[in-house]
């Protein structure tokens, strides 16, 4: 993953990502809100080890700091506190969300040079969100 610690990646498409958000609980305006913005996302390495993954839109810019294969809290950018577990394999960052309720969802971070693909999927939903973003030069 070293090779792509500090790039900065900005949304360029987004499939079935209302429909993610809607089966997992997300409001009506936070979910138009969140379909609407495009965020840059950057993956940075830390002093201590761990990392941080940022999400910033002209609105907000989430974080979430961890350490690979360690459970932590994350708060959701709805505010919901969620567990999550990240692993690091190859070129993907693999992250497993589970909701109070058990309900888990994951969403696997595909890095290349010139793109980041993430894919979520979600137990008990028959769909999967893919959102393509590019590399900001």
């Amino acid at each position: 993953m070293d090779q792509y610690i500090g790039k900065k990646y900005k949304l360029k498409t987004s499939d079935n990502f209302e429909d993610y958000l809607k089966f997992v609980d997300i409001g009506l305006i936070s979910r138009k809100t969140a379909v609407a913005v495009s965020p840059t996302a950057v993956l940075t390495s830390n002093a201590d080890g761990s990392y941080t993954w940022t999400m910033s839109t002209s609105f907000r810019t989430v974080t979430m700091t961890f350490r690979e294969g360690e459970e932590f809290v994350e708060e959701r950018a709805d505010g919901v506190k969620v567990k999550s577990l990240i692993q690091f394999e190859d070129d993907k960052m693999i992250q497993t969300q589970t909701e109070d309720n058990g309900r888990k969802s994951i969403h696997v971070r595909i890095f290349t040079p010139e793109t980041l693909t993430v894919i979520t999927t979600a137990e008990g939903w028959n769909g999967k969100c893919t959102r393509v973003y590019e590399l900001v030069k």
